[in-house]
Order: C-alpha cells, then sequence, then structure tokens
C-alpha cells in the first residue's frame, strides 16, 4: 500500500500538477512624504501654511520563461496625495539582447525619450486653473489609446555606440465620431544618444508624435515633437529643452491646442547634499474646433530646492518655487506667487 501512494505521489507531481501555474515574483515600492507646505499667492493678501502628506504604493510582479523571456507588469495600489486605487499596467516583455516591447496600456516612444532638465523638488506650486491651457512641460504631446504597443530597442542600437530608440502605436478604429471629439490612432518615434566630450558626458534626446481624431469641425489633429540636451561634468548637469505642436482637448468643452513649452536646470552633488534650480516657460491656446486663433495662456515658473540624505532611503527637501500664469493674455493671481516646502521623503 506504501508503494502505491508514492507510486501514486509521484504520477500526481509529474503529471497532474505539471500544466497548474506557480506564483510569479513580486515585489511592492512605494515612499511616503511628509511636511509643511507655505503658498503666498497674489490674490491673498496673506500667506498661508499647513501639513503635506503624499504615499505612494505599488505592486510589481514578474516571471522569467526557460527561453529567458521576461514577463513583467504591475499595479498601483495608492497614489499620492488620493485614495486606494487599482491603477494597473501592461505587460512587458524583456528580450535576451535587452529590447523589450510592452503590451496593452502602453506608453508613447516619444514621452519615453525627452530629457528632462532638473527642477526644484518638494510639494511646491500654486494650483493652475484648468483653463490654462499652457503645458507644464515639453513632453506634452503623445496621445496614447490603452490597445497598442511599445517597443524599446537595447542599449547600443543599430551598432551605434550609445544609441537607444523607441517606437509605438496605438489603435481605437471604432471611435465614433461626436462634437467631443474620440481618439482614432496615434503613433510616437524617440531616440536617445549618450555619448562624451572629453570629461563630460553629453546626452541628446528627441522624440515626435501625431495622432488622429475624430469630431465634428475639428480642423487639425495632434503633431509635435520636442528636443533637448543634458550635459554631466563630475557633480554638476546643465541641461535645456523644448517642445512644440498641437494637441486635441476632448472635455466637455472640446479644443485645438497650440503650444510650446522650454525648460532649462542645473543640478549639483556635493556628498550627501543636491542642489537644484530649474525654469519653465510655457504657451498655449485653447481654441475652440474650428474657431480662429485666441489669445495664448501661459506659465512661468523658477524652482529651487536643497536635498539631503539623513540616512538610507531617507531624504529631507527644502524647496522654493516662483511662478506667474496668465488666461487668454490676463494674469491670473490665484495662479502666480510664491510657495515653499520643507519636508522628509521615506522610500521603500
Amino acid at each position: 500500500m506504501k508503494k502505491e501512494l508514492l507510486i501514486a505521489s509521484a504520477l500526481v507531481g509529474s503529471v497532474g500538477l505539471a500544466g497548474v501555474a506557480q506564483a510569479a515574483s513580486m515585489s511592492l515600492s512605494g515612499n511616503h512624504r511628509v511636511g509643511v507646505l507655505g503658498s503666498d499667492s497674489d490674490g491673498t493678501a496673506t500667506a498661508t501654511k499647513g501639513s503635506s502628506f503624499q504615499s505612494s504604493l505599488s505592486a510589481s510582479v514578474s516571471e522569467t520563461t526557460d527561453s529567458g523571456m521576461k514577463i513583467s507588469s504591475g499595479f498601483t495600489i495608492l497614489n499620492e496625495g488620493g485614495s486606494p486605487s487599482n491603477n494597473a499596467s501592461g505587460l512587458t516583455l524583456t528580450f535576451t539582447d535587452g529590447s523589450s516591447l510592452d503590451l496593452i496600456k502602453a506608453g508613447n516612444a516619444s514621452g519615453s525619450h525627452d530629457v528632462a532638465p532638473p527642477a526644484g523638488g518638494g510639494e511646491t506650486g500654486l494650483s493652475y486653473s484648468s483653463v490654462n491651457a499652457a503645458p507644464g512641460g515639453i513632453d506634452f504631446i503623445g496621445s496614447t489609446d490603452h490597445v497598442g504597443f511599445e517597443y524599446h530597442s537595447a542599449a547600443d542600437a543599430l551598432g551605434i555606440t550609445g544609441l537607444k530608440f523607441g517606437v509605438s502605436a496605438s489603435f481605437n478604429d471604432e471611435a465614433s465620431a461626436t462634437s467631443s471629439g474620440a481618439y482614432d490612432t496615434g503613433y510616437g518615434v524617440g531616440v536617445t544618444y549618450v555619448t562624451s566630450a572629453g570629461d563630460t558626458s553629453v546626452t541628446v534626446g528627441a522624440g515626435y508624435a501625431a495622432a488622429d481624431y475624430i469630431g465634428t469641425n475639428l480642423t487639425k489633429d495632434e503633431a509635435g515633437g520636442h528636443v533637448g540636451i543634458s550635459a554631466t561634468t563630475g557633480d554638476l548637469t546643465v541641461a535645456a529643452a523644448h517642445g512644440a505642436g498641437d494637441t486635441v482637448g476632448t472635455t466637455t468643452t472640446p479644443t485645438q491646442n497650440d503650444m510650446e513649452a522650454t525648460e532649462f536646470g542645473m543640478k549639483y552633488v556635493s556628498g550627501d547634499m543636491t542642489f537644484n534650480v530649474g525654469y519653465l516657460s510655457s504657451s498655449g491656446t485653447d481654441n475652440v474646433y474650428g474657431a480662429s486663433v485666441a489669445t495664448k495662456d501661459e506659465k512661468k515658473a523658477t524652482s529651487a530646492s536643497v536635498d539631503y540624505v539623513i540616512a538610507s532611503g531617507v531624504t529631507g527637501t527644502i524647496g522654493y518655487k516662483d511662478q506667474e500664469a496668465k488666461n487668454e493674455g490676463a494674469k491670473t493671481t490665484n495662479d502666480s506667487g510664491t510657495t515653499w516646502y520643507i519636508g522628509a521623503n521615506i522610500s521603500f
């Protein structure tokens, strides 16, 4: 009887459970920021201050096939400053040569290759009015639909040292024509090139994206790009970037937007301290479909911060921002003014 039980157990282990999926590897990561935030807008007589709490928690899952291909995905459990959520990502296939392919809810290759100049950190900044169409950075072009893909090349692509590129596309061919517009199809391309000039490491990034929309009286679709350059010498990094193009808004009042943005930034690292300074200047029109060009909305902001590593995973931050906003050429005082932040970030 004992032998029969052993034989039955062996058969179950080798045959009966062979097709049962085993658990994939999972990890959790996130951060918790706690601090004090103060603001002084041009539209109020007195400054205000209060506590600031920002938390995030995400789960990542992955497994590697026998052929060496990695399959990964993940989801957000808690968004910063928000309630619990389930903001899930799609699937990513990472191949043995270092290239990868994002499937379902993929991104846009244009935005994946933008150069992000340094800027002041911390939870600084007054809230901009929703009617202000000026972008908050250079990568404002790159609409996607959840049905699509984004391919990321391996390093040193096409045999060129320091080159990486990406392509993406997404599809919503069954979108219906409405007065508020609907995303139809779109694509994006991006490239990053890293080289050196003496003791300086230079990174150049560029991207272009376009998308077709369906909408009554829509006279132009989304199209535009960005380019940027970053140079690092020792502990000093300086960078500049510019983006320009057309976007389409599909909110209650649909708009066609002509936008541009320029960013400059500098970062200096000295031991456990990091100093950041950044500047943003952007503008955008928000014209009703088919209407004449409106006066531009504008955003301008200068930011600075100092980060200090207190312990492993714990960083203290002092930040400051001075910003100005205009809607249809007129300054909006509640969106303009100065803010400051003192706090700590615990990452895990």
